[in-house]
């Protein structure tokens, strides 16, 4: 064969694994062709072969009883990697053949034909054979029959492998569809829980505490509650970006960007001195109310966790950078980030090395951002602290 044997026969083995022709079943339908294969050219052997890296194994054989040989004596090896049929009419006399002990030995070859089955990018597979023990050369029309039964052989193969790619892919979409279902029912049933938990805050603070330990506890209660709310809100939206079954949309009504801002540093005000700027007079947003909450709590959170008590963190509630935008800025002054992490800084299981969390969070905030038809940005000096702006579109 032409040159790189060595990496068109890697070529070679990847295509039978591809066609998973090292596991036809036994359904009579090689068995047939194999028949027919004899029956054509009067020969009382006839096999269908593939070649593997250390052995012949014969899904289909008329004539003789074995189902694989060692891959030096077979004649199929060397068959399977000729471009044109190989055809031996007296292997005792054949320089290619002679030493063979499938010649010299009991079975007594002579007559041997092997039609390469090759796939369409070129790579063989095995062979269609017929054999006889005596000699003889192929009688008119012969070969020809041969070449059909092998294109046959390959109809069929490419038949089996574009049905399991149908039934593999029928596979994902029923699964992909369980799974859109399961994150359903999952949302749902977490959702139920914290919304009990959350009228049982709400009741506990509009409740008249008898201590200070008391008040304590129920502000512990509600910020844990709103946190819980937040990380299950973060993981489903997750869970249904990666869905290919699911196309994120948006509730927009005109929101209140300082009431949900408020309420967000509400979770972070025992870990951190956090800054309320808001500029007079300003609109409301055209926004998703839990979408911007996450979003709000995401770009507190990163703050507080890599700025701790450095400096206050301050959040600033304004006009953005067109009179159709309005903004909530974080600034903190922590350690930054470096410019060559700002690129990929919102794809998906991003993590600075210094933080124990799982990557997703901006990944979310981006899209929850876009679908709402904003979007968030990011300026950043190392060992001064970043700045991260939402930007949504004003109400009318």
């Amino acid at each position: 064969m032409a040159a790189s044997p060595i990496i068109d026969e890697s070529s070679r083995l990847a295509a039978v694994r591809r066609y998973d022709a090292l596991a036809i079943p036994p359904d009579g339908a090689f068995e047939r062709i194999a028949r027919m294969a004899a029956r054509l050219t009067d020969t009382p052997i006839a096999t269908i072969s593939i070649v593997d890296e250390d052995r012949i194994w014969f899904p289909a054989t008329h004539g003789l009883d074995v189902t694989e040989i060692a891959h030096e004596p077979g004649l199929c090896a060397s068959a399977v990697l000729q471009p044109d049929p190989y055809v031996v009419t007296d292997a005792s006399l054949d320089p290619r053949t002679l030493d063979n002990s499938l010649v010299r030995g009991e079975l007594g070859l002579r007559f041997y034909v092997g039609i390469p089955l090759r796939t369409a990018d070129g790579h063989g597979l095995g062979t269609l054979n017929v054999i006889d023990v005596a000699p003889r050369s192929l009688r008119p029309g012969e070969l020809e029959h041969l070449q059909d039964l092998a294109a046959i052989v390959m109809d069929e193969l490419e038949l089996r492998l574009a049905a399991r790619g149908a039934v593999a892919a029928e596979s994902q979409r029923v699964a992909a569809g369980y799974r859109d279902t399961l994150l359903a029912g999952i949302s749902h049933e977490l959702r139920t829980p914290i919304a009990k938990l959350q009228g049982v805050a709400s009741l506990a603070a509009a409740t008249p505490p008898t201590d200070i330990a008391d008040a304590q506890l129920r502000a512990v209660l509600t910020r844990q509650v709103r946190h819980l709310d937040w990380l299950v809100g973060q993981y489903l939206d997750f869970a249904l970006l990666e869905s290919q079954h699911h196309e994120p949309t948006a509730d927009l009504a005109p929101l209140t960007l300082t009431e949900v801002v408020e309420q967000a540093t509400e979770l972070f005000r025992d870990r951190a001195t956090i800054v309320l700027d808001v500029e007079p007079g300003l609109p409301q947003a055209l926004a998703d109310l839990p979408r911007t909450q996450r979003i709000v709590t995401e770009l507190l959170n990163n703050a507080v966790r890599f700025a701790g008590t450095r400096a206050p963190i301050r959040v600033e509630v304004g006009w953005g950078d067109d009179p159709e935008l309005v903004r909530v800025s974080v600034v903190d002054a922590g350690p930054g980030i470096p410019a060559d992490q700002l690129t990929h800084l919102f794809d998906r299981f991003t993590r600075d090395p210094r933080s124990t969390g799982t990557g997703v969070g901006l990944f979310v905030s981006r899209a929850n951002a876009e679908v709402q038809g904003g979007r968030i940005e990011v300026v950043s000096t190392p060992g001064a602290g970043s700045c991260f702006t939402l930007l949504l579109r004003r109400a009318h």
